[in-house]
C-alpha cells in the first residue's frame, strides 16, 4: 500500500479568502447578498472581492452555514467546492497543472497546501487497482461544521483532479459522513459519480491507473518556473509548519492500526525525541493528541455505526473493551452502548467495511518536512 500525507496543517493557519468569495457568488446567485453571507464573518465584501487579508477556517465554516441557512440549499457547499478550480489559486495551480503526472500533482499540492487552502489533507493510499483520498477531520469544529468543511475539501479537490484534463477521468464513489440518502444521491448527480455512499471518513475513490497517466499539458520549463515561485509565496505566507495539526491528521487517517509515536516521527522525518520535545514547546504531547483524536472517532463510530466496542476498542488501539468504555465514559460522561442509544442517526454499516486490515506494507512517499 502506497500512502502519500498532505499536511493539513494549513486549517489552523491563515487563509486565502478566494474560498470565501466563492461561497458568497454561489450563494448571490440565489439572491442572496454577500453582505448576509459574511454576516458573523467580521469580513466586508469589498476585501473579499479585492481578495486582501487573511481568513480562518471558523470563518470559512460561518460563510457555508450562513449560505446553507439562507438558500435553504444542503448542495450548495458542494456547488461552492465545484467553482474553486486550479486558476482560483493562481501560479500554485498551474504548478499542479503543468506537471507530468496526476501523481506528480498530488505531490505538488502536498508541498504547497498552504497556497491551496488545503484544510483537511488528503492522504492518498493504494490497495490494489484501488486509489483512495482521504479527508482527515479539522480540529475544534463541530459535527454540523465539520461535515460542511470536508464536503467543501472533497468537491474542491475533485474539482483539481477533472482540471488536470485526465480524458475520461471519473471516480469510482466518494464517501460522505451524510446521512441523508437524498442529499448523497444529489451530490452524486452534481458531483458526476455513480456511487456516493455514507462512511464514517470522507473519499474520493478512484483506478489507481490514473495516478502515473501522463497529463497532456506537462511542460517542464512552465513547471520549473511555477516551482520556484511557490516556494517564494511559501516564504512569504509566513505559514509555519503545525506539527500538532500534522500528527493529528496522520493519527486520524491511519487505516490500520494507530501509529505509535515513533512511526509518526518517522512519517514527518525526524527522530521521536525531537518530536517528544517540539510537542513540549506547543505545550502538547503524543498521548494528548493521541486521545483528541480517540474520542472524535470514538464518537463518531458509536453514533455513526453499528461497530461492536470490541471492534471500535480493537481499531483505535485499546487493549480491550473495558478500557475502551472507560475512556469513552471519561469522554462523554456515558458508557458507549448509552450514547448509541441516544444517538439521533445511527445506521447499519457493515462491520467489515470499517474493519482493521490486518496486513499492509506502506511506501513513504513524503519529502522531508519543512
Amino acid at each position: 500500500m502506497e500512502r502519500l500525507h498532505i499536511d493539513s496543517a494549513v486549517a489552523f493557519a491563515a487563509l486565502n479568502p478566494a474560498e470565501i468569495s466563492l461561497i458568497a457568488d454561489t450563494a448571490s446567485s440565489t439572491g442572496i447578498p454577500a453582505s448576509a453571507i459574511l454576516e458573523g464573518t467580521g469580513l466586508a465584501p469589498a476585501a473579499m472581492h479585492q481578495g486582501k487579508g487573511k481568513t480562518s477556517v471558523q470563518q470559512h465554516v460561518i460563510a457555508l452555514t450562513n449560505a446553507v441557512t439562507l438558500t435553504g440549499d444542503r448542495l450548495l457547499v458542494l456547488k461552492a467546492g465545484t467553482r474553486a478550480h486550479l486558476t482560483t489559486f493562481g501560479i500554485v495551480g498551474y504548478a499542479l497543472w503543468s506537471g507530468d503526472t496526476l501523481r506528480e500533482a498530488l505531490s505538488v499540492a502536498r508541498k504547497y497546501a498552504p497556497l491551496l487552502n488545503l484544510k483537511c489533507g488528503p492522504t492518498l493510499t493504494v490497495v490494489g487497482s484501488t486509489a483512495t483520498l482521504s479527508f482527515a477531520e479539522p480540529g475544534g469544529l463541530s459535527g454540523e461544521d465539520t461535515e460542511y468543511c470536508l464536503e467543501f475539501e472533497l468537491a474542491k479537490v475533485l474539482t483539481f483532479l477533472r482540471d488536470l484534463q485526465i480524458p475520461h477521468f471519473k471516480p469510482s464513489s466518494l464517501h460522505l459522513h451524510s446521512a441523508s440518502a437524498e442529499h448523497r444521491n444529489k451530490a452524486g448527480v452534481l458531483l458526476r459519480c455513480d456511487s456516493v455512499v455514507q462512511h464514517t471518513v470522507t473519499q474520493i475513490r478512484f483506478d489507481a491507473r490514473w495516478l502515473d497517466h501522463s497529463l497532456s499539458q506537462s511542460n517542464p520549463h512552465t513547471h520549473k518556473a511555477c516551482l520556484e515561485a511557490c516556494d517564494q509565496l511559501l516564504e512569504a505566507h509566513g505559514c509555519q509548519f503545525d506539527l500538532a495539526s500534522s500528527v493529528r491528521s496522520i493519527l486520524a487517517s491511519a487505516s490500520a492500526s494507530i501509529p505509535t509515536l515513533p512511526e509518526v516521527a518517522s512519517t514527518l522525518c525526524m527522530s521521536a525525541r525531537t518530536l517528544r520535545r517540539r510537542l513540549d514547546t506547543m505545550n502538547t504531547s503524543y498521548s494528548q493528541l493521541l486521545d483528541d483524536v480517540r474520542k472524535t472517532m470514538a464518537i463518531r463510530y458509536i453514533a455513526s455505526t453499528s461497530l461492536t466496542t470490541e471492534m471500535i476498542a480493537e481499531k483505535l488501539g485499546y487493549s480491550d473493551a473495558a478500557n475502551f468504555s472507560h475512556a469513552f465514559k471519561r469522554w462523554t460522561g456515558q458508557a458507549p452502548r448509552q450514547y448509541r442509544a441516544m444517538s439521533n442517526h445511527p445506521i447499519d454499516e457493515p462491520a467489515a467495511k470499517l474493519a482493521i486490515p490486518r496486513t499492509s506494507y506502506r511506501f513513504n512517499l513524503l519529502q522531508t518536512a519543512a
